[in-house]
């Protein structure tokens, strides 16, 4: 995860971040829960600067009013989407990092909030979950506090068939629910991933138009082709269940609050509110 590759989708992703939205990228709602928190940390007259670390460059949270004199920290490790959607920032702190989720290059007790959101999709097993999550661990403060919004995939699975049959109906709101929905039923369920090519191969096997549906649903259909990034795409998503996550997070977090979103598709995309074990 260091570098992006010839075959790394977000590469893609960067040039046509201004066509990808919700709940693919975080809404008001799920603004409104990092925002609360932040509030409270920038209300407190004796504490000293938040030290706070932003996961990855969404544009939402690192553009977010945050209290002043926080030193910002974000960290991606693809250049173009840095480059994209963090533009230079007088503001104090590391600023923009390139770097490893799995390897932080950060000392220990580094952070007071560390917010991220998807953070685990764009994780390839279980494996890294956990190690990931021993990472932020080791680099919050005693009582520092991390704000993750997850993708989770639901207790019953739904069959591609479905959700194709649900888009041409006109029972889906936007392409981004769609490419969630889809991407989550084609899941395995031992593994909890997806190949993120096998969600363009299903889509292009459908034999939808792009043209015809952006005509029949009113969708622009520079949104549709969004999931043309994913053709030949080396990586792989994971959505675990929600219960899978809270165990994975149990084992260095204690979770303090849930927020269910009430946007279409918001039970599969809940922000966890943690704080470190002592």
């Amino acid at each position: 995860m260091t570098v992006a590759n010839r075959h790394d989708h977000w590469a893609r992703h960067a040039t046509q971040w201004s066509n990808v939205g919700p709940p693919l990228r975080p809404g008001h709602e799920d603004i409104a829960a990092v925002r609360k928190l932040v509030a409270k940390f920038g209300r407190d007259p004796d504490s000293r600067s938040l030290r706070a670390l932003v996961l990855g460059v969404t544009p939402e949270l690192v553009g977010m009013d945050w209290p002043s004199g926080t030193r910002l920290a974000a960290i991606d490790r693809c250049p173009d989407m840095i480059g994209s959607l963090m533009p230079s920032t007088d503001r104090q702190g590391p600023g923009r990092v390139c770097g490893n989720w799995l390897q932080l290059p950060f000392a220990s007790g580094s952070f007071d909030l560390i917010a991220g959101d998807g953070c685990l999709t764009v994780l390839e097993s279980t494996a890294d979950h956990r190690h990931f999550f021993a990472e932020l661990a080791r680099l919050m403060t005693v009582n520092g506090r991390l704000v993750l919004r997850l993708f989770v995939r639901p207790t019953v699975a739904e069959t591609p068939e479905r959700v194709i049959a649900d888009l041409q109906a006109g029972r889906i709101g936007n392409f981004h629910v769609f490419k969630w929905r889809l991407a989550m039923a084609l899941v395995d369920e031992q593994s909890g991933a997806v190949a993120v090519a096998d969600i363009w191969q299903a889509w292009n096997d459908s034999g939808i138009v792009p043209s015809e549906l952006s005509e029949s649903l009113g969708w622009p259909q520079a949104q549709i082709e969004t999931i043309e990034a994913y053709r030949g795409a080396s990586a792989r998503y994971t959505f675990p269940r929600l219960d899978e996550a809270r165990a994975m997070l149990g084992v260095n977090f204690d979770e303090l609050s849930c927020l269910i979103p009430e946007y279409e598709l918001g039970d599969r995309c809940p922000t966890l509110l943690l704080a470190p074990q002592s």
